[in-house]
């Protein structure tokens, strides 16, 4: 994806292996695992010589882990694409992976645990509700692991889980913004000893649920926070497109109607937001929250009934134009940057093995129509999908469950 007009490039690698690949024993290991390819290399052994080398460029760059697929990042000057392509590349295949650098970590990983926990009410519903969806199998188990699993890995599994998992069949690399049109052979040559050996798939999500669910989490803090959600769709499916037009609707901006109702009109809640996650097997629409610890059930309530709302009245034909104008414009400006448009590209081509241009993908989302979005509410908004985890004060699930039955 080469551009002219920037000066800048962004390398992504993505690596189709997450905590959905991990089993009850080593999960977390996908997590710890990209914190450990930045402490040290073959060619760079000092654990921040990777750091320091990027710096001195003024890189930006990060990593992260999911559910299904883990990414490292850099975004760079033009200049600097084969400094950046040779980390990136060493980190990815000549890592040190050494034990006194593994025990450290083990804090530091800690922290970050803690702090999810502890100080995050917001990331820790969202790991809560995964969790409320698929329970104890991999897809309802948190990416970044265990207390005990951290504390316990040693480098063997390191190594085992780095030698079965990273390989050529499921590693891609993507290069977006200003670059050589010769890059792919650049990019072929860096990482053309990746090992082609056979990788462990995810295991599919089993879907069970047949009543509303609710989780209470009692923690001492000034406001609950809440998700509610419905099991939805899977990225495959062609319903994705209306139900991310249905999103836009009930909560996708400040003009949608879950934050007209609740924030403008009511002042319940601080945020309010509705948006859509799709996994490879299953995924969720889940509008969010934040409210005083008092107004969660006038809260939930509202939501419940803007959900049924559209599920037997429909969307306005004003709404839809909306909605598809929003997404067009929000992607259009989010894809001036390099970085959001490997990304775009990228989770298509690891995932789909296809990949839709940007119009593609416009055109898409155009033939919506307000009978598919009306389609799409009736499907997922029923009692036998609806979830709701709050984080916060301590209230009455049973109260909650019977209003999940209204929606």
């Amino acid at each position: 994806m080469p551009r002219r007009n920037t000066g800048v490039f962004t390398l992504l690698v993505l690596v189709g292996t997450g905590s959905r690949h991990e089993t009850k024993k080593n999960n977390g290991i996908s997590h710890f695992l990209e914190h450990m390819f930045f402490k040290g290399t073959k060619h760079r052994p000092q654990p921040n010589e990777v750091t320091r080398e990027l710096d001195g460029i003024g890189a930006q760059y990060n990593a992260f882990t999911s559910k299904e697929a883990t990414g490292y990042w850099v975004k760079a000057a033009k200049a600097h694409f084969a400094l950046v392509l040779d980390v990136v590349s060493d980190i990815l295949s000549e890592s040190l992976l050494q034990k006194e650098e593994i025990e450290k970590e083990k804090g530091v990983i800690i922290q970050e645990l803690r702090m999810r926990d502890e100080d995050d009410p917001v990331s820790r519903a969202g790991t809560l509700f995964e969790t409320l969806l698929w329970g104890n199998q991999p897809a309802g188990w948190p990416i970044i692991g265990t207390k005990e699993n951290i504390l316990g890995f040693t480098r063997y599994q390191f190594v085992d889980y780095f030698t079965t998992q990273y390989s050529a069949h499921n590693t891609l690399v993507v290069v977006g913004g200003a670059f050589a049109q010769d890059a792919a052979k650049d990019i072929a040559r860096a990482f053309g000893h990746i090992s082609r050996r056979t990788f462990h798939k995810a295991t599919t999500a089993r879907e069970r649920q047949k009543a509303p669910a609710v989780r209470v989490d009692v923690k001492n803090i000034e406001a609950t926070n809440l998700i509610l959600g419905a099991r939805a769709f899977s990225m495959y499916s062609p319903k994705r497109f209306a139900l991310e037009v249905l999103a836009i609707i009930l909560g996708g901006n400040m003009s949608s109607r879950l934050w007209s109702e609740i924030r403008e009109k009511r002042g319940l809640a601080y945020y309010i937001r509705a948006q859509n996650t799709f996994y490879r097997d299953s995924g969720y629409f889940a509008v969010s929250a934040g409210v005083g610890h008092d107004k969660a059930y006038e809260a939930v309530s509202i939501i419940v009934s803007e959900l049924r709302r559209v599920k037997e009245n429909g969307i306005s034909s004003r709404e839809l134009t909306m909605a598809k104008d929003y997404i067009r414009g929000h992607m259009r400006i989010e894809f001036e940057d390099s970085s959001a448009l490997t990304s775009f590209i990228g989770e298509q081509a690891l995932f789909e093995k296809s990949v839709m241009s940007p119009d593609a993908y416009f055109h898409k989302m155009d033939r919506v129509t307000q009978q598919d979005v009306a389609r799409v509410a009736r499907k997922i908004f029923l009692p036998s999908r609806a979830n709701l985890v709050t984080v916060g004060a301590s209230h009455d699930a049973a109260a909650l469950r019977q209003t999940l039955e209204k929606i």
